[in-house]
């Protein structure tokens, strides 16, 4: 077997696994129970982050951030009025906690960066899916996730059968125009499709032709820049995959690194917009 049909089988395995599990935690358990996965989320995400950017260098650092950013997707969850508070005292305590824990002078600016960047992009990005679907509900939840994880899908069998010009080598050099106007048309698609399908198994408006445009590009593209995002980060660092939680993914940031960017734009459009 290939290894592009290896890599496809362990994908289709995974998914076949998670998708039944990630649809009960979204339709079907109270409240604590998404947050529960948000809140492992966050905690893997800022854990794969910091180990990119700084390895074992300092290890409570990183069990640091992992818990100031889980403090803080909590806020953002249960009590977002107060997360501009919450914020400030992250921020204060990451700066507090290396100035008399650093093990390298020449070192410390750089593991401050790297811990507010994780929390931020763990606790903030990735944790308004918390709110989305506290305040929107399941299928807004399953429409984000679908319209992002649709365009992997087709930017990767595009990419394979027609891929002939870079999108952008220096930082990500397997990646294709070709894979990313497929990447686009699949987002598009998904979205389609669940919005075609959510009326029939629930409570869901349709909606319309334009709204559903509004979110499905803009988000598409939000998704291929944080792919890009944490490719270019990993260059950085001389990292292939942020880790190997996930069989036929490598790290779960490798997996969810486009939902990661796009969430934010899903929730904006769906309590402010459509």
């Amino acid at each position: 077997m290939s290894d592009d049909s290896s890599e496809l089988v362990a994908r289709v395995l995974t998914a076949i696994v998670s998708i039944p599990l990630l649809l009960g935690l979204i339709f079907w358990a109270p409240d604590w129970g998404f947050f529960g996965l948000v809140f492992a989320a966050v905690g893997v995400t800022v854990w794969e982050y910091c180990t990119i950017t700084y390895g074992d260098e300092h290890l409570p650092g990183k069990i640091v951030a992992i818990a100031l950013a889980l403090g803080l997707a909590t806020v953002l969850y249960w009590g977002p009025e107060y997360l501009l508070e919450a914020l400030l005292v992250v921020i204060g305590a990451t700066f507090l906690f290396f100035l008399f824990t650093f093990p390298d002078r020449d070192r410390v600016s750089h593991h401050i960066g790297s811990s507010v960047t994780a929390i931020v992009y763990g606790s903030l990005l990735l944790g308004v899916l918390g709110p989305l679907h506290a305040e929107e509900g399941p299928f807004w939840i399953v429409l984000t996730m679908v319209t992002t994880w649709m365009s992997d899908t087709g930017a990767y069998f595009v990419g394979r059968s027609f891929g002939d010009h870079p999108l952008y080598e220096e930082v990500s050099p397997n990646k294709s125009i070709e894979g990313s106007i497929g990447g686009l048309i699949g987002s598009v698609v998904g979205a389609a499709v669940c919005n075609w399908l959510f009326p029939v198994l629930g409570d869901w408006s349709p909606l319309a032709v334009g709204p559903l445009l509004l979110l499905a590009i803009p988000g598409n593209l939000l998704a291929q820049l944080g792919d890009l995002a944490e490719s270019i980060i990993k260059r950085a660092h001389d990292v292939d995959d942020s880790g190997v939680i996930i069989y036929g993914h490598g790290g779960l940031l490798d997996r969810i690194d486009g939902l990661i960017f796009a969430s934010p734009w899903f929730y904006i459009c769906a309590t402010h917009w459509v």
